[in-house]
Parts: structure tokens; C-alpha cells; sequence
């Protein structure tokens, strides 16, 4: 039996879908399938119902689940113990963050956090990471807390009952361009219906591409946008529409300072082309240290933070 064998079993449980596992799981769909059904074999039991969709688990796959869990938590955590990734320290709190968050959200929270009353010494280790990726440390015990977008329009793997979540802030996702040079945006999206517009888009299986692609169909912007750059970093499209290469939605926690100085500006009818998430920290439902404990309850008691929006 191997260990990815139930990381693989997790993520089913998790996502209810085959294929979205595989691609989570860096695989080919037929690949993670003949992983589950060896798995299944070594217990000598179904753990998935397949005749159902969304797959659901067994008697036996509920039944295993939370060992399941376990055993991966208490590998992977023990794994980065021995090295030295993970210290024991009383005060110490790791917590990943997807890498817009990390950027731009996350110093100016942790400095609120610790001036909040009550908060003494905590030392934070911050990991910067991809939406999976922060979900897997999380389940894994790699780290403590996650911080990342959710919407109800995109599904994710923190909707599960092993984890409790917080909001604690919000953010607006906008279209914008480099403006022209009467400062109108270069490439604006409400022009004739007919017109096409470069757009600098988001990696399909990433979050925010999964949010804007389902928003761009709901527009009925899809057939214009021609996609003409991709990658599933922000840093990396607001750079190219910093560069008049075309438009990307992009979360106004990353771009306050260049709309302020007119470096980019929105190229959507006011309002009309935005999409809110929220910004949620997540963690273990169960007890956890101390220090986690303590950092939950402080963070649960601080304002609100809301994006600026042009």
C-alpha cells in the first residue's frame, strides 16, 4: 500500500469527481482510477460508490476516511519534522496563503493581528502557494491555518466538514487595461458586441480562471475574448496588462497603488463586469495547539477587510 494511494482516496472525498481529483493530483484520469481501485483491493472492500454522481463513499469509505486522514496528517507532518520544516515551537503558527493574499493581504493582517488585544508573542511562518497546494498542507498538517478567496460560484475543497472557516475580509475582482492616451482604457469591453479584446487569462484549473471563465460565459463575453496570454499567477497577468498587452480580471487587492496613479483603469461598465469572493482563513476542525487556538479566536474578533474599488 502506498501512501498516495490515500492521499488520492482524500481528494476523492473530498471533490466527488474523478477527473477533477486526477488533475488535483497531477495524474491522468485512468491512472487515479486504477490508484482507487488498488487501494480498494488492499482493504478487500468498495470504498466508492460509482454508481452515483456525484461519487459518494461506501459504508466502508466513510468508515475509513477519518484513518485515512490520519495516517497522512501524522506522515507528512512527522516527514517535514525530521526536515526541519516543521518546529514545535509553542509560538509559532504557520499558515499558508495563495500568493495574491500572501502579496498583498497578508502583512498588513498579521501586523492587525498582532497589535490586537490580547494577541502577546506569535511568531508566524508565512508559505506561499496554489490553491491545492495550501489545501493539502492543511490537510497534512504541514501548516495551521489557510488563507484564500471563496465564492459560492466556485467550489473548493475547504467546504468539507474536517475544516471551520472565518471570513475575514472581501475582494473585488475587476477588468482592467492600461489606458490610452486620453487615460480611456486601451481595450474596453463594453464597445460594439461584435468587437474582440485581447484577454491575458488565468490557468483553467486555477480558482480565479475557474471564476472568470464561468463569469465570461454568464456575460456572454466568451466568443469576443481571444485569449492571447495565460498563467495562474496574478503578479504575472497584471504585468502584462501593465505592458498594454490586453485585459485580465484582477483582484483589486493587487492593483490599489496603479488604479490610484491612473496605471490602470477599469474597462468594464461600473460594476457590471465585477465579481466579489471573500477572503476566508481556514483550519482543522479539530483541536489543535494552543497557539492556533489562541490565533483563531483573535482573528475571528477583528474588523472586516474590504478591497478598495475604484
Amino acid at each position: 500500500m502506498e501512501i498516495g494511494w490515500l492521499e488520492d482516496f482524500i481528494s476523492l472525498a473530498s471533490t466527488g469527481n474523478f477527473s477533477r481529483s486526477a488533475e488535483e493530483r497531477n495524474i491522468s484520469q485512468s491512472a487515479f482510477s486504477r490508484r482507487i481501485r488498488a487501494l480498494e483491493h488492499w482493504l478487500g472492500t468498495d470504498l466508492i460508490d460509482r454508481s452515483r454522481f456525484p461519487t459518494t463513499l461506501t459504508a466502508a469509505g466513510h468508515a475509513f476516511y477519518q484513518p485515512a486522514l490520519d495516517v497522512v496528517r501524522v506522515l507528512h507532518r512527522e516527514r517535514a519534522e525530521f526536515r526541519g520544516l516543521v518546529k514545535r515551537d509553542a509560538r509559532t503558527i504557520t499558515i499558508c496563503a495563495t500568493h495574491t493574499l500572501a502579496i498583498h493581504f497578508a502583512p498588513s493582517w498579521i501586523v492587525a493581528l498582532r497589535q490586537s488585544e490580547g494577541a502577546g508573542e506569535i511568531n508566524i511562518k508565512m508559505v506561499a502557494a496554489d490553491l491545492h497546494d495550501c489545501g493539502q498542507a492543511l490537510v497534512e498538517g504541514a501548516c495551521d491555518l489557510v488563507l484564500a478567496y471563496d465564492t459560492s460560484a466556485v467550489p473548493s475543497m475547504f467546504g468539507m466538514a474536517r475544516f471551520e472557516s472565518a471570513a475575514i475580509g472581501a475582494d473585488i475582482v475587476i477588468p482592467v487595461s492600461a489606458p490610452d492616451e486620453h487615460g480611456a482604457p486601451r481595450y474596453p469591453i463594453h464597445a460594439s458586441a461584435s468587437e474582440p479584446f485581447p484577454l491575458l487569462a488565468y490557468a483553467n484549473n486555477s480558482y480565479l480562471g475557474r471564476l472568470v471563465g464561468a463569469a465570461l460565459e454568464t456575460w456572454d463575453l466568451s466568443r469576443r475574448a481571444r485569449p492571447s496570454f495565460e498563467s495562474a499567477l496574478v503578479e504575472a497577468l497584471k504585468g502584462m496588462v501593465l505592458a498594454s498587452e490586453g485585459i485580465a480580471w484582477l483582484p483589486c487587492t493587487a492593483i490599489a497603488t496603479e488604479l490610484a496613479e491612473g496605471r490602470l483603469v477599469r474597462c468594464g461598465i461600473q460594476n457590471q463586469h465585477d465579481l466579489q469572493v471573500d477572503i476566508r482563513a481556514y483550519r482543522r476542525a479539530e483541536r489543535e495547539r494552543s497557539i492556533v487556538e489562541h490565533v483563531w479566536r483573535r482573528l475571528n474578533e477583528l474588523p472586516k477587510f474590504h478591497a478598495y474599488s475604484a
